[in-house]
């Protein structure tokens, strides 16, 4: 189902969802202007490229990823600060929350590298002292992502499962095979396919991976995350607590260099 201009964030039904499977999708959360701006701007984006992390996968092949903490008044941040967004996940939380990192995938033709099955959690919890899972990533489809480019894949309901342990798997942290093994008898694979603008919204400990893009087409995904304000981490670390500051959705397109 998409949302209309009348019914911006998920439903109350897309929340009941969420936390039954530990993910929902939202159809068409972006339209196609606002997509289209943001693929003219990320493709276009030399920075990108500059900033962005090679991460090997275990057989050695690379996804680039490039990632901040800090928000501003720049386009990418249009889309993390804005309600629609940011009101969904507060919606599913129950509570306030705070911007963790936005990232931006950029699986490549024929060489983009996998994830393995991993948490965020199981690696948030360590590397950010966050005491409780209240962490939820936003994944904004940039263009198609299909089973040949390399989509995401869930294990449906996983989360219910709790934080596993993570172990070092090339230059990623992917979690303990024996656990996951386990998990793939009692929990439906689900491979998330996505047109530009459709939104996938999934809790921290959902076990999730995305295998090597064998296509001609690339796979780019822009994902923000957020963490409720009673998880803030404990201790002082690498993510530092800013408070969050909403723009209006029409910042997408009204935004100016």
């Amino acid at each position: 189902m998409s949302l209309t201009s009348a019914q911006l964030i998920l439903t109350d039904q897309q929340v009941t969802d969420f936390h039954r499977d530990g993910y929902v999708i939202a159809r068409g959360f972006y339209n196609k202007e606002e997509i289209a701006r943001l693929q003219d701007t990320a493709f276009n984006d030399k920075n990108l490229y500059a900033n962005a992390w090679d991460k090997k996968d275990a057989s050695g092949t690379v996804s680039k990823v490039s990632l901040w903490q800090e928000l501003g008044d720049d386009f990418y941040s249009m889309f993390s600060r804005g309600r629609r967004l940011v009101d969904s996940v507060e919606k599913i939380l129950g509570e306030p929350v705070f911007h963790t990192t936005s990232k931006i995938m950029m699986k490549e033709p024929y060489v983009g590298g996998a994830w393995e099955w991993h948490q965020d959690y199981g690696y948030w919890a360590n590397d950010n002292y966050h005491l409780y899972p209240r962490l939820v990533s936003c994944m904004i489809a940039i263009n198609k992502a299909t089973v040949e480019n390399g989509c995401l894949e869930v294990l449906k309901g996983s989360h219910h499962i709790g934080r596993i342990n993570h172990l070092k798997t090339g230059d990623q942290k992917g979690a303990d095979m024996v656990f996951v093994d386990e998990a793939l008898k009692h929990h439906e694979l689900i491979k998330v396919e996505l047109e530009p603008g459709d939104t996938l919204f999934f809790h921290c400990n959902l076990l999730h991976k995305s295998n090597q893009n064998r296509s001609a087409d690339p796979r780019w995904t822009l994902i923000p995350a957020y963490c409720a304000n009673s998880a803030k981490p404990f201790k002082e670390n690498s993510l530092v607590y800013r408070p969050l500051e909403k723009v209006e959705d029409d910042a997408i397109l009204n935004w100016q260099p």
